[in-house]
């Protein structure tokens, strides 16, 4: 056999399976999809059902305008597997009390559209009720049907809420909305606040149930939960199953939703309902409180369960638990029920319900805009946009990304005269590819902070732990320092409001832009009195799909032209934009030792050094204040001057030091449940986690500055009192040049007496002895007018 022969058969070969050796895998809390739906189709039926859905006529929406929305009738089936079939009816917003309607919450999922619901149109000689209360609108038209696809889990949801015997009134957005026209979402996401508030009950679908009737177990616990005096009945070892189920059902993936918190705090009434299973929504809040309130005993259940014991530490990053507690505390309710007044800011809003997701992150302020103090048209406390020097945003999804979040930080700081929203981590990042209304992609810049650099991470992240420090800033209104003393932000932006890169939307029809036939289907009503109905219905004429698949469509950007937007014309438009925001401040030291972020809670002894604890006695009897205090940030956990006990805690702990010199603040607290040694240390890693302990040298002042910086300080990272900001802040210079035939723009660090072309915004800081204005206080008007200079940053 030739050489060339045996390299054939070798390449050819395969080697037999043999067993490998056994794995661990990590357990971890993860938020659970909704459960797919149970006849999947074969990947060759898929394409050939893809193949027949491109050719089959499909629902044309009518436009409507601002004050009309769509209201769905839900046809009755004995059979359940029936296709589904409904009819969508146009009416004015002012009629809608006149309607017995559910609105429908629930998460859109990650699906393909391939589920089909026959929309019917109307008939132009529809049957007139008789005068009663409220319309039945099932008696309105005659129907022709046209297909509309949907995702699996709205399409099992309308399955399983589909009555045998009764037609039933609904608002599902992905259906009653035309998610493919940016002008129409745009009109009618502020119509949401009445169509929540006036809905008979919002019906919040979870989604199936899962295969091993885990949530049926958790569903039926729930009434358990609440009908028991003395809790303690339940947290036994043989409930522990039980327990464990809730968890899984506080997993869904509904509870990661950013429009469900508008959805249930409009609601006058609400029901959860997963599979076949239901509870009202009072039921399920006030189960989801008393876990809350004994999560700790309950979690000792599991001790023997290793797994199930350390897949969960702490319920305060878990959706379901924040959403409780926002409901309960956050809105004031009238007698009915209903929606009587807003308690928090927008500000407020996106500050502390950052973590919850949307598909569209331009939702990040769009989605609190009709629950907002300052922007609901609920609240008395409404300003007039007109006597604002910054009006509040409105819903505009023609507006990238960068200029969405831009404007809501100009109004942030218009109206609260405070720099500090530079410090939150609000923001929710930038999609990865580009979708149906979706053209633009942008980079954010430094000074919008993401969620993935707050205390607990991305949703779902902080299921498993803390990823960060809390915020040193804290909470709108609830200032804990102030160290640029009291003086107001002076502050300017790059970008002027009329830069809104706004992309002309056509609707899109069978995958084609098309212009919208602005004719109007209206359901017309005599005054309130007279409840006899009149008016006509007309055919729907040439508008687009709903159910955008923001996972997989895709169009060009367009020019007015209507020719696609080339990309270096694109990349042109953006880089004509500054995305910078200009800020005056003081530079208060240079960073020139730093620690690399501490990890899991272990401060390390070069750190405690630097702060000025001395490793040479058998007994101590006192701690330095640079030590004890910064390591709290010289605060107790309520933002509060720390307790005097707190240097007691702290002499305990360091007196437990590892054989490397080192406070590991995890083991202290495994042997001190309770007590000052874990209440300080708790307090300490609020503080500590992820950060830098720094050291900063101020050459005018010859001072050492000590303190606790972000996770990616850098030597020679300058910290600044900015005016209007609380807290001090940590900024890196940096030096801009275009290079290349594109122009690239590329940065490097000054050298010499180099004045910085921009500076990147590194994050917070506490620095000892310089939070509460002395830094300000210690030098003269005259020198601070000298030492006062602007920032670019960028």
């Amino acid at each position: 056999m030739s050489q060339v022969d045996s390299f054939s058969i070798l390449k050819n070969a395969k080697l037999s399976r043999r067993s490998g050796p056994t794995g661990e895998r990590r357990t971890l809390l993860a938020y659970r999809d909704p459960s797919p739906s149970r006849n999947k189709k074969h990947p060759r039926d898929r394409l050939r059902h893809a193949v027949w859905k491109a050719n089959t006529a499909l629902y044309k929406y009518d436009h409507i305008t601002k004050d009309q929305v769509r209201l769905m009738v839900l046809h009755p089936s004995q059979d359940p597997e029936a296709d589904l079939r409904a009819t969508l009816l146009t009416v004015p917003i002012n009629e809608l009390a006149r309607f017995q309607y559910e609105a429908l919450s629930y998460h859109w999922g990650t699906s393909e559209s391939a589920n089909p619901i026959f929309i019917s149109s109307a008939d132009p000689n529809p049957v007139r009720p008789e005068p009663k209360n409220k319309v039945k609108m099932s008696d309105v038209a005659i129907m022709i049907s046209k297909r509309l696809y949907v995702k699996d889990n709205l399409y099992e949801a309308l399955k399983h809420l589909r009555d045998k015997e009764n037609p039933i009134a609904l608002w599902v957005d992905g259906i009653c909305m035309d998610q493919g026209s940016s002008v129409e979402k745009g009109a009618q996401v502020p119509n949401m606040a009445s169509i929540y508030s006036q809905a008979t009950r919002v019906c919040v679908w979870l989604g199936l149930a899962d295969r091993d009737h885990r949530t049926d177990r958790a569903m039926d616990f729930i009434s358990e939960v609440v009908k028991a005096y003395d809790i303690d009945t339940l947290i036994k070892a043989e409930k522990a199953d039980n327990w464990s189920d809730l968890i899984f059902l506080m997993a869904s993936s509904w509870f990661s939703r950013r429009w469900v918190i508008q959805e249930l705090a409009l609601a006058k009434g609400a029901t959860v309902r997963c599979g076949t299973k239901d509870v009202d929504w009072r039921d399920f809040s006030d189960a989801i409180s008393l876990f809350d309130l004994n999560f700790q005993k309950i979690r000792k259940l599991f001790a023997d369960k290793s797994k199930d014991y350390n897949a969960i530490t702490d319920l305060r990053p878990l959706g379901a638990k924040i959403l409780v507690d926002e409901l309960s505390n956050t809105f004031l309710r009238a007698a009915d029920q209903s929606l009587f007044e807003p308690v928090k800011t927008l500000e407020a809003l996106v500050s502390t319900l950052s973590t919850f997701e949307t598909t569209d992150p331009r939702d990040t302020i769009y989605g609190f805009l009709n629950i907002a103090r300052d922007t609901s048209a609920k609240s008395p406390l409404r300003i007039s946009p007109v006597a604002m020097d910054v009006p509040p945003p409105s819903p505009n999804y023609k507006s990238d990304l960068l200029m969405v979040y831009t404007h809501f930080v100009r109004y942030v700081i218009s109206s609260s005269k405070s720099l500090d929203i530079l410090c939150r981590q609000w923001a929710l990042p930038e999609r990865k590819s580009k979708a149906l209304m979706y053209e633009v992609l942008v980079e954010l810049p430094s000074w919008i902070k993401t969620v993935k650099e707050s205390p607990y991470g991305e949703q779902g992240e902080g299921l498993n732990g803390r990823k960060n420090g809390d915020n040193f800033v804290g909470l709108p209104n609830t200032r804990f320092y102030n160290a640029s003393r009291d003086k107001e932000p002076e502050v300017r932006f790059g970008m002027e409001p009329s830069a809104v890169a706004e992309f002309p939307s056509p609707t899109i029809v069978n995958g084609s832009p098309t212009t919208p036939d602005l004719k109007t289907t209206v359901v017309t009503f005599p005054p309130k009195e007279n409840s006899v109905f009149s008016g006509t219905l007309e055919s729907p004429q040439n508008v687009s799909p709903t159910e955008v698949d923001y996972t997989s469509a895709r169009r060009p950007s367009t020019r007015t032209s209507g020719r696609p937007r080339a990309l270096a014309e694109e990349r042109q438009m953006l880089n004509d934009r500054d995305p910078s925001i200009y800020v005056k401040g003081f530079v208060l030291g240079t960073v020139k030792w730093e620690t690399d972020p501490i990890p899991d809670g272990i401060i390390p002894k070069r750190a405690l050094e630097k702060l000025g604890w001395v490793y040479d006695e058998d007994e101590y009897f006192s701690v330095p204040d640079t030590v004890w205090r910064t390591l709290v940030a010289d605060r107790g956990p309520n933002g509060r001057p720390p307790p005097s006990w707190y240097h007691r805690a702290c002499l305990r702990c360091m007196v437990h030091y590892t054989p490397n010199g080192h406070i590991a603040t995890e083991k202290i607290l495994q042997k001190n449940s309770s007590g000052i040694m874990h209440d300080y240390i708790k307090r300490v890693q609020a503080v500590t986690w992820n950060r830098k302990v720094l050291q900063a040298e101020d050459i005018q002042q010859n001072e050492q500055l000590v303190g606790i910086g972000p996770p990616l300080t850098e030597i020679d990272d300058l910290i600044c009192i900015i005016f209007g900001c609380s807290v001090p802040c940590v900024i890196r210079p940096w030096m801009s040049s275009r290079s290349g035939s594109d122009q690239e723009i590329k940065r490097r660090k000054p050298e010499g007496k180099e004045h910085p072309d921009f500076y990147e915004f590194i994050g917070e800081a506490f620095i000892y002895g310089k939070m509460d204005g002395q830094a300000v206080e210690s030098i003269s008007s005259e020198a601070l007018r000298d030492k006062t200079q602007e920032f670019r940053l960028l």
